[in-house]
C-alpha cells in the first residue's frame, strides 16, 4: 500500500525563490518497489517543475539493499551517498527536471522491505558537487564532511533512524524538513533534513545531529550542490561571511542567550537563518517563525544577524 503525505519544508531558493521549490512529499509502505511523484498535487509535478532540481531520499529496512536499488532511468545516483547501519540503509538520487517529462518515477530494490521515500524540489542548483555517507548506533548522528569545489555550495544533510523522533539539528544548519511521526511524517523511519551554505570552498566540517533517547541505529548523508546562479558574499569585514538574501534582515541583541526578531515581513512560511557577527564559533539558531516574528537562541549576549525568506 503506497501512501502520500506532503510535509512542510521551507527551502531557500536564492534569488529565484518562488515558493514552488519548497515542495517535499513522503511515500511510505512495505514492498520491493515504489512509484513516486513530487507532490500530492498533480499540478505541481513535472513538467511544471522544469529546470528545478529534484532529490530522492530512499530509506530501507535493510543493511545492504540500498546498494542494489535500481532507480527510474531518468535519475542518477549521488555518488558516496549509500549509508547503512544494522537493519537500516539510505541512498540519494538527483535530477534536473526537463520539459515534457511526466511522473511517476519508479524505484526498485527487489526484496519486500519497509521503506520511506522523500522527494525534495530545490531551485538554483545545477549539479551535485560532493557527497558523503555514514551510519552507526548511538544518539549522535554524523553526516561526514565533504570537500566542496565552489564557493557558496548549497548543503543538505539527510538523517534517518530506527528509534527516537526527538531531534537536535546541527547548530550551524537550518531545518529544511522534520519528518517525524508527530509531524504527519513517514510511517517507518523518523527523518531530519537540514540546509546551509559552504563559504569558502574546501572542507565543510561534519554536520552532527542528536536524538534524545537511548542509542538507535542511524544513517546520515551530507551532499553539496553547485549553484546555478551565484549568491554574493556578505560585505567585506563580516567575521562570518555568507549569502545575502532579498528577504528581511536585521540584528538582534541576545539577552541570556535569547532574542526575537520582529518585522512585518516575517511570515509563518518564512525560512529564517541567523549567525553571530562577533564570534565565528558561536552557535545561533532560529525557531519556526510566527507571523511577524521569529525567536533566536545563541551564545551569550552577542548580536546576531537574521535573514528571513
Amino acid at each position: 500500500m503506497l501512501n502520500s503525505a506532503p510535509a512542510h519544508a521551507q527551502f531557500i531558493g536564492g534569488a529565484s525563490f518562488n515558493g514552488t521549490d519548497s515542495l517535499v512529499a513522503t511515500w511510505s509502505g512495505k514492498g520491493s518497489a515504489a512509484s513516486v511523484q513530487f507532490s500530492a498535487l498533480a499540478k505541481v509535478n513535472p513538467p511544471a517543475l522544469q529546470n528545478l532540481f529534484g532529490v530522492v531520499q530512499l530509506v530501507l529496512g535493510s543493511s545492504s539493499a540500498c546498494a542494489w536499488v535500481m532507480p527510474d532511468y531518468r535519475w542518477t545516483l549521488i555518488q558516496n551517498s549509500e549509508a547503512d547501519s544494522d537493519g537500516l540503509c539510505q541512498v540519494l538520487f538527483y535530477r534536473t527536471f526537463q520539459a515534457k517529462e511526466h511522473p511517476p518515477y519508479r524505484f526498485r530494490w527487489f526484496t519486500p522491505l519497509p521503506y520511506d521515500i522523500r522527494t525534495y524540489v530545490i531551485s538554483n542548483v545545477s549539479a551535485v558537487d560532493a557527497a558523503s555517507g555514514n551510519g552507526g548506533i548511538g544518539t549522535v548522528l554524523t553526516a561526514k564532511a565533504v570537500a566542496t569545489n565552489e564557493v557558496g555550495d548549497y548543503l543538505m544533510a539527510f538523517y534517518a533512524n530506527l528509534g527516537s523522533w526527538t531531534w537536535t539539528p546541527p547548530s550551524n544548519m537550518g531545518v529544511a524538513v522534520r519528518n517525524d511521526y508527530t509531524y504527519n511524517g513517514p510511517a517507518n523511519y523518523p527523518n531530519l533534513a537540514t540546509q546551509a551554505w559552504a563559504y569558502p570552498k574546501g572542507s565543510t566540517g561534519s554536520k552532527v545531529a542528536t536524538v534524545s533517547s537511548s542509542p538507535v541505529q542511524w544513517v546520515a548523508d551530507l551532499a553539496a550542490f553547485k549553484l546555478r546562479y551565484k549568491i554574493p558574499l556578505q560585505t567585506v569585514g563580516d567575521i562570518n561571511p555568507g549569502p545575502i538574501y532579498n528577504g528581511c534582515k536585521g540584528r538582534v541583541a541576545l539577552s541570556d542567550g535569547a532574542g526575537t526578531f520582529s518585522n512585518s515581513c516575517v511570515r509563518t512560511s518564512s525560512f529564517c537563518q541567523c549567525r553571530d557577527t562577533t564570534e565565528n564559533a558561536n552557535a545561533c539558531i532560529t525557531a519556526n517563525p510566527k507571523a511577524g516574528s521569529v525567536r533566536l537562541k545563541g551564545v551569550g549576549a552577542d548580536v546576531a544577524l537574521v535573514n528571513c525568506m
